[in-house]
């Protein structure tokens, strides 16, 4: 049954709790490893934070269809003000009037008529900015971000999938790398015991050295064999590590009942009709088909916002400004309402390129280009998806057949022990003969194994294929 999040979380805490994650007295379910590597997995993660970038993408891009407001504002001090008082000459005033009798006599005296300008300078203006038309290039936008960020989730969910498969191999892989290091222990022990056989027998003129040597040489491949299979072990822990972000000492630590689980389930794929499982895989909801076509998409509305860049297509805004100008503070100046300082525009506007040297045009052409290219790349994953899936199909349907093979091996191996044995113990036999079918039967078991294990790989890819 699988374990509900909540609950994983909390197993993984009090595993910390107890000291840390390569506790060696516990065993680690595959729940609670794909639990691991969703958390710790730092390209998971990547995706995880490109994904939450893209939806920040999409907000900018609808917040492009409103408004825009800007606000400006400064305070100048100036100490020696380019505008200073203004006075008048009483003289000349007398003079602009026409009298009827005698003119006043002249005063010389000057009336200031203005203060000049005052030290302090303030501006502030307020500007709207609305798009009105722009032949699609906001909406396109829209929808390419939003195409995008699908994408983003879709990698997402891909490499989850993959991060999962990738998790069941190695775990398969350590299982049957077990089965087979038992399998060598016990053929170990019957080369061990064929050497000594033969040893005694030379002793005794009933056995050449030739024979004894051709023992020995057995028992040392079976020792070099064993080795090379714990540097397998070894690798595959060390890979789980790197995926999972938990240090496992041993694979005796890991809790395999789900081997069973998934046995029956490769049975149950391998039972399908082959073109049931391809029209499946082939299908637009499978990830790696969905992603290309996404791909496509995106390079189609890439192309029809280039067209909105062509020549002689105009954008069209509109734009309000409210502004004030003086020596004070707004709303503080003296007699602010007649100075009139205030201003308030209106505005519509329109930009358009008319001939740039054919750049927007070559733009519009490797666009399409690119939708080309799109298809073509849709086109040849299908290909190579349906390809995968054909070789997969094919060597599991060959491994399990080896696997009938070496069942009959082991019966007609543990058949002949039971002769070999009989003889030996009616005086008509020997030990070595014992010896030698026990270790036809080993390495018949470690070949079926092995076969498990390849027959197991290729139904993954092939739910990987599904997903």
């Amino acid at each position: 049954m699988k374990i509900k999040k909540h609950l994983l979380a909390f197993a993984i805490f009090s595993i910390i709790a107890a000291g840390g994650w390569s506790e060696p007295s516990y065993t680690y379910s595959m729940e609670m490893l794909l639990y691991a590597t969703q958390q710790n997995h730092p390209e998971l993660l990547k995706l995880q934070e490109e994904y939450k970038r893209s939806l920040l993408d999409v907000k900018d891009a609808w917040a492009s269809l409103g408004p825009t407001l800007d606000l400006q504002a400064s305070g100048t001090y100036m100490l020696n003000p380019p505008v200073g008082p203004m006075y008048i000459n009483t003289d000349d005033i007398i003079n602009s009037i026409q009298w009827n009798g005698v003119a006043p006599a002249r005063t010389g005296q000057y009336v200031k008529v203005f203060d000049g300008m005052e030290n302090t300078l303030y501006n502030f203006e307020l500007t709207l900015t609305q798009p009105i038309f722009t032949w699609g290039k906001i909406t396109n936008a829209i929808k390419l971000y939003k195409e995008i960020s699908a994408i983003k989730q879709n990698q997402i969910a891909q490499q989850t999938a993959q991060l999962e498969t990738e998790l069941k191999i190695r775990l398969l892989s350590l299982y049957y790398l077990n089965k087979i290091m038992k399998i060598l222990d016990e053929e170990e022990t019957y080369a061990g015991r064929m050497v000594q056989v033969s040893e005694d027998a030379e002793k005794s003129g009933m056995l050449l050295h030739q024979e004894v040597v051709d023992a020995k040489i057995q028992a040392k491949e079976l020792e070099i064999a064993k080795q090379d299979l714990l540097e397998q072990i070894d690798e595959q822990l060390l890979e789980l590590g790197r995926i999972t972000g938990i240090s496992i000492e041993s694979s005796q630590h890991i809790n395999y009942d789900f081997v069973q689980f998934l046995i029956d389930d490769f049975d149950r794929l391998l039972q399908t009709e082959h073109s049931v499982l391809e029209e499946e895989i082939l299908s637009g909801n499978q990830s790696a088909i969905k992603l290309v076509t996404q791909l496509e998409d995106v390079s189609k509305i890439a192309e029809s916002i280039s067209r909105g860049y062509e020549n002689w297509k105009p954008d069209f805004a509109l734009q309000m400004s409210g502004g004030y100008a003086g020596s004070r503070f707004p709303l503080f100046e003296p007699n602010w309402l007649r100075k009139d300082d205030y201003s308030l525009n209106v505005t519509i506007g329109l930009k358009a390129t008319v001939w740039d040297g054919g750049k927007k045009l070559r733009d519009v052409s490797r666009k399409v280009s690119e939708v080309k290219t799109a298809q073509i790349t849709t086109s040849d994953t299908r290909s190579s998806i349906s390809k995968t899936f054909d070789s997969q199909w094919n060597t599991a349907q060959v491994c399990t057949m080896k696997i009938e093979y070496q069942d009959l091996k082991i019966e007609s191996a543990t058949s002949k022990i039971e002769q070999k044995e009989q003889m030996y113990q009616s005086g008509y036999g020997s030990e070595t003969d014992v010896l030698s079918a026990k270790i036809e039967r080993c390495n018949a078991q470690i070949e079926k194994e092995k076969q498990t294990l390849s027959r197991a790989i290729a139904c993954l890819t092939i739910e990987y294929l599904r997903k």
